[in-house]
Parts: structure tokens; C-alpha cells; sequence
């Protein structure tokens, strides 16, 4: 892991920069946070990242707080918080570079967790004061209005609530799906439809397709393959290499020079070996230089990608005061 220089974990926007010592108590909450996570022991270590988050605003330790959410099963929750983190990210990005790659890793991770859920996407036509909106129980906040909501797959129930009136409606997702609504348009029919619905089939014109993550963010499997293969080869080369020195440091003393006949079949043996050694470094030469460039270039580009979830894959390791990346092969 390399350091950052500067304040990396610097506060928000509206907040003075911190102290050299709540920096300090941010990173130690961080690093226990870190240490939990490793462990697989997300509860503890998401009350640690948001304390982390809650002495230092910084987007790196909310990163941890949605990947902790994700692995607990909260994955609508995951989402919003992925996005909150992109949002951050990305302002904090335009003053300080660093905060880039944490806005790109969010993005790719909240991408990930969108196949898995539902969103819903409900417009309000003509809101009033006191109009408000609520979906799968969870009041939506009037700036998340006419964007994406997380739910489960199933059915969502989808209220608007006005002062004079109230439309329920019952909208079936599925894992993947996007769906639109608009709602509140005129109190006595239906609600309008968007101005591009007479190019979208009747029994479509509510649905809008799932974000397609970015085909370069699939290449990681083949970075793992790849990077296996030269692991493997390596280990072969140096097993062989070993063994072939073995046996030429034994033909040597034994022979003193020219060995006679009774000792071809060490002979043979010992060039066996070397040509196995040598193999085993090419190959694994050239699987740890296209697994590293594979693993690279899925990193180059936007979209969705790989997500932390339970499965084995690399991730950007971030915090108040570092940065670094964590890969399991």
C-alpha cells in the first residue's frame, strides 16, 4: 500500500479540515474496521467504518460501509450507499484527483449490486408541498424522486401521497429490472406516460433496460486465469530447477567428469528435469505478464464490474490515509 500525501481523508466540503489528531482516531477506526472486514465479521466492522466516516467524511471508508452492507444481505440499502459514495467521490474528485478511482470502484460495485435487486424509477407529475412518495415502505427523500430506487425482486408497493388523495399501485420487478412509473399527473385518469412511450411496445413502456456493465470489467476471470497458469508455472520451474541441480551436483561428485554408461539414465533424468524447468518459466512468465495486463485493463473504462461480494476477487483496499489493491487468486 502507498501513502498519500495531503490530508487524504479531509473533510467535507462545508466542514473545516480536521485535526491532525481526528485524522489520526479516523484511520485507527478505519484499520479496525479493515482488520473485521477481513474476517468476514461485517457487523462490527460496518459500526467501525462509520465511525470512521462520522469523524472524517471521507468517500474511501463510506466504500467500506456499502461493501459491509452488501455482504450482510442489505443489498437496496448497499445500493443507495454506493451511489451516495459515487456522488461524493466524483465532487471531491474535482479538487482532489485521488478520489477518482474510489468513484469509479463505486460505481462498478453498485452496477453489480443493481443486477441482483429491482429499481424502481417513479416520476411525480405536478408534486405539491405536501405530496410524498413511498416505495416498498421506505419513504424516498424528494431529491431521489425520478431516479432508481433499490427494492427486493417481487412485488413493490408504490405510494404517493398527496394532501387531498393517496395512489397505490402494486408493481411487479424482477432481479435485473428497471421499471418507470409517473405518477400524480391529473387526479382523475391515468398517470402520463413519458413523450418516447409511442416507441416503446405497450406491453414494455414501463420497463427500461438494466445498465449493462462495462465488457472490460469482465476480463478480471481471465486476469485470474492467466495469473493462476504463471503461479503454477513458476512453481514448476522452481520444483524442476531444484531437482535438476540435485541431480547434476550428484553426477559431478559421483562421475568427477564423463559419466560412464551405468549412470545414463541419471543423465537423462537431469535433462528431463531442466527442460521441464525451463518450460515452467515460460510458461509462467507469460502468465503473469497477460494476467497483470488483463487485470489492468479491466480496471481501464467505465461500467459495472466485479463486486466484493462473497465470491474470491481483487479489490481497491482505500482508507483515510492509503490506498492499495487486494486480489485473492
Amino acid at each position: 500500500m502507498c501513502a498519500l500525501s495531503g490530508p487524504a481523508a479531509g473533510a467535507n466540503d462545508a466542514a473545516a479540515t480536521p485535526t491532525p489528531d481526528v485524522v489520526e482516531k479516523a484511520q485507527n477506526l478505519f484499520k479496525k474496521g479493515a482488520a473485521l472486514y477481513e474476517s468476514k465479521r461485517y457487523a462490527l466492522a460496518l459500526e467501525q467504518f462509520r465511525a470512521s466516516y462520522a469523524a472524517v467524511a471521507s468517500p474511501n471508508s463510506r466504500l467500506y460501509i456499502a461493501r459491509c452492507l452488501a455482504d450482510l444481505g442489505d443489498l437496496p440499502e448497499a445500493y443507495l450507499e454506493f451511489d451516495q459514495v459515487a456522488q461524493e467521490a466524483a465532487a471531491r474528485a474535482k479538487t482532489e484527483p485521488r478520489y477518482a478511482q474510489t468513484e469509479q470502484t463505486a460505481q462498478l460495485e453498485r452496477d453489480e449490486v443493481a443486477r441482483k435487486i429491482a429499481l424502481v424509477n417513479v416520476t411525480v407529475a405536478n408534486p405539491e408541498s405536501a405530496t410524498s412518495l413511498t416505495i416498498a415502505g421506505k419513504e424516498v427523500p424528494r431529491a431521489r424522486w425520478g431516479k432508481p430506487f433499490p427494492v427486493k425482486p417481487g412485488k413493490a408497493e408504490v405510494v404517493l401521497r398527496t394532501s387531498t388523495s393517496s395512489d397505490v399501485q402494486t408493481v411487479p420487478v424482477s432481479a435485473g429490472e428497471t421499471k418507470a412509473l409517473t405518477l400524480g399527473a391529473d387526479a382523475s385518469g391515468p398517470a402520463a406516460a413519458p413523450d418516447d412511450a409511442s416507441q416503446i411496445p405497450e406491453d414494455q413502456a414501463d420497463v427500461l433496460p438494466p445498465e449493462s456493465p462495462s465488457p472490460r470489467a469482465y476480463l478480471r476471470p481471465y486476469a485470474y486465469a492467466a495469473g493462476g497458469v504463471g503461479v503454477a508455472g513458476l512453481a514448476v520451474f522452481t520444483v524442476a530447477g531444484l531437482m535438476a541441480n540435485g541431480t547434476y551436483s550428484d553426477l559431478s561428485e559421483s562421475c568427477g567428469g564423463p559419466c560412464p554408461p551405468d549412470r545414463q539414465d541419471d543423465v537423462d533424468a537431469g535433462k528431463s528435469q531442466r527442460t521441464v524447468a525451463n518450460v515452467g518459466l515460460a510458461i509462467g512468465a507469460l502468465g503473469l505478464v497477460a494476467g497483470t495486463t488483463l487485470f489492468i485493463l479491466s480496471f481501464s473504462g467505465g461500467g459495472a464490474g466485479e463486486t466484493s461480494g462473497t465470491a474470491a476477487s481483487p479489490q481497491l483496499v482505500v482508507g483515510p490515509g492509503f490506498t492499495g489493491i487486494r486480489g485473492t487468486f
